[in-house]
């Protein structure tokens, strides 16, 4: 599957609610975006795929809840786009 979060990390699941540390889990916001991945200190942080609400999607890594270092963003029909 295009984007998907690769699905398995070395990280424990995180609690269904509750403060996220150092597990892998997902939270959708209340707007439809959506983050499977990694979490540290209650923050998208490592591995993850942000999915959001219109259908784009973002792979890559994350730190202190921001993207960070290599990533790949997908348009909502599966196009890759570029993020230069």
């Amino acid at each position: 599957m295009i984007g998907s979060a690769y699905a398995q990390s070395n990280l424990p699941a995180c609690p269904s609610s509750g403060y996220f540390h150092n597990c892998y889990g997902a939270y959708t916001a209340v707007n439809g975006d959506k983050y499977v991945g990694e979490y540290k200190d209650g923050k998208r942080n490592g591995q993850g795929t942000y999915t959001f609400a219109d259908g784009r999607k973002y792979v890559g890594k994350f730190r202190d809840d921001l993207l960070n270092g290599q990533g790949t963003e997908y348009a909502s029909n599966g196009s890759i786009l570029d993020l230069s």
